[in-house]
């Protein structure tokens, strides 16, 4: 298994930091469990998210294939899980979230993650029915003082028509 990069050298599965590795391990046992086979080859990328030229985790079970039970993960929102990488090579997490789509956005050596959601997340009223929903594309800034992933100014929300 290959874990995708965006900016930085694809890295083996194997030197994920430890949390990292559990995390995608409890999702692809979950369809194992349902009787299915994962592939989760694209399943987290490596990417500076926060600033500090060290490649930090995204792990997206919508990235997850599992053959033989493909709503398993859910056929709208999927979980995401947002690691920074510490200065020792561990992980911590950062942000936790459901969200509809997730894309890393590069230019250079910056990195913005923009996570695809709905209604509250993007400054607007719940619709009453679900055809009507507004949907948008909202970034997600690293907080350093704090040492967190948070949602970016409502100003930067990109509604998706």
């Amino acid at each position: 298994m290959i874990v995708a990069s965006a900016g930085c050298a694809q890295t083996p599965a194997g030197g994920l930091p430890q949390v990292v590795a559990v995390a995608l391990t409890e999702l692809t046992q979950q369809c194992v469990e349902a009787g299915g086979k994962p592939d989760a080859t694209d399943a987290v990328k490596a990417v500076d998210l926060t600033g500090d030229q060290t490649p930090d985790f995204v792990l997206y079970a919508g990235w997850i294939v599992c053959e033989g039970f493909a709503s398993l993960y859910g056929d709208r929102t999927k979980s995401l899980t947002v690691f920074a990488a510490t200065s020792s090579g561990a992980a911590t997490e950062a942000f936790v979230g459901w969200v509809y789509d997730v894309h890393v956005e590069s230019s250079g050596d910056t990195a913005k993650l923009w996570l695809t959601t709905d209604a509250g997340n993007c400054g607007r009223e719940r619709a009453e029915v679900f055809a009507d929903e507004t949907f948008c594309d909202r970034a997600i800034d690293w907080n350093a003082p704090a040492k967190r992933f948070e949602y970016a100014p409502l100003d930067t929300v990109r509604i998706i028509q």
